[in-house]
Protein backbone atom coordinates (compact mmCIF):
# COMPACT_ATOMS: atom_id res chain seq x y z
CA UNK A 1 0.00 0.00 0.00
CA UNK A 2 1.31 3.38 -1.00
CA UNK A 3 2.10 5.87 1.72
CA UNK A 4 1.78 9.62 1.18
CA UNK A 5 3.70 11.87 3.53
CA UNK A 6 2.52 15.30 4.64
CA UNK A 7 4.38 17.64 6.97
CA UNK A 8 2.93 19.84 9.68
CA UNK A 9 5.55 21.96 11.45
CA UNK A 10 8.25 19.76 9.90
CA UNK A 11 6.71 16.63 11.50
CA UNK A 12 5.88 13.88 8.99
CA UNK A 13 2.40 12.38 8.81
CA UNK A 14 2.17 9.12 6.90
CA UNK A 15 -1.24 8.58 5.29
CA UNK A 16 -2.08 5.20 3.82
CA UNK A 17 -5.24 4.02 2.05
CA UNK A 18 -6.41 0.65 3.34
CA UNK A 19 -8.34 -1.97 1.34
CA UNK A 20 -11.42 -1.17 3.44
CA UNK A 21 -11.48 2.40 2.09
CA UNK A 22 -10.32 3.78 5.43
CA UNK A 23 -7.11 5.74 5.76
CA UNK A 24 -4.53 5.34 8.48
CA UNK A 25 -2.66 8.38 9.76
CA UNK A 26 0.55 7.96 11.73
CA UNK A 27 3.02 10.55 12.97
CA UNK A 28 5.87 10.49 15.48
CA UNK A 29 5.13 11.73 18.96
CA UNK A 30 4.57 15.48 18.93
CA UNK A 31 1.91 17.12 21.11
CA UNK A 32 1.24 20.06 18.81
CA UNK A 33 0.71 17.86 15.75
CA UNK A 34 -1.26 15.34 17.82
CA UNK A 35 -3.67 18.10 18.86
CA UNK A 36 -4.12 19.21 15.24
CA UNK A 37 -4.74 15.68 13.98
CA UNK A 38 -7.05 14.92 16.91
CA UNK A 39 -9.21 17.93 16.05
CA UNK A 40 -9.32 16.91 12.37
CA UNK A 41 -10.09 13.21 12.98
CA UNK A 42 -12.42 13.39 16.00
CA UNK A 43 -15.82 11.98 15.07
CA UNK A 44 -14.54 10.77 11.70
CA UNK A 45 -12.65 7.69 12.84
CA UNK A 46 -10.91 6.32 15.90
CA UNK A 47 -7.51 6.06 17.55
CA UNK A 48 -6.03 2.58 17.04
CA UNK A 49 -4.00 1.86 20.18
CA UNK A 50 -2.42 -1.26 18.67
CA UNK A 51 -0.62 0.74 15.96
CA UNK A 52 -0.71 4.22 17.55
CA UNK A 53 -2.47 5.70 14.54
CA UNK A 54 -5.80 7.14 13.52
CA UNK A 55 -8.16 5.14 11.33
CA UNK A 56 -10.53 7.40 9.43
CA UNK A 57 -13.76 6.00 7.98
CA UNK A 58 -14.15 5.94 4.17
CA UNK A 59 -16.82 8.65 4.01
CA UNK A 60 -14.53 11.12 5.76
CA UNK A 61 -11.13 10.14 4.31
CA UNK A 62 -10.92 12.70 1.49
CA UNK A 63 -12.13 15.53 3.72
CA UNK A 64 -9.56 14.65 6.39
CA UNK A 65 -6.78 14.57 3.78
CA UNK A 66 -7.88 18.00 2.53
CA UNK A 67 -7.75 19.39 6.08
CA UNK A 68 -4.25 17.93 6.54
CA UNK A 69 -3.17 19.57 3.27
CA UNK A 70 -4.47 22.93 4.54
CA UNK A 71 -2.31 22.58 7.67
CA UNK A 72 0.97 21.57 6.06
CA UNK A 73 3.05 20.50 3.12
CA UNK A 74 2.54 17.42 0.92
CA UNK A 75 5.24 15.11 -0.41
CA UNK A 76 4.68 11.77 -2.15
CA UNK A 77 7.08 8.94 -1.27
Amino acid sequence: MEVTTYYINNIPLHVRWLPSGCISIWHPYNLEVADIIYSICLGKGYWNTKYNNWLVFPGFANGVINKIKECGVHHDH
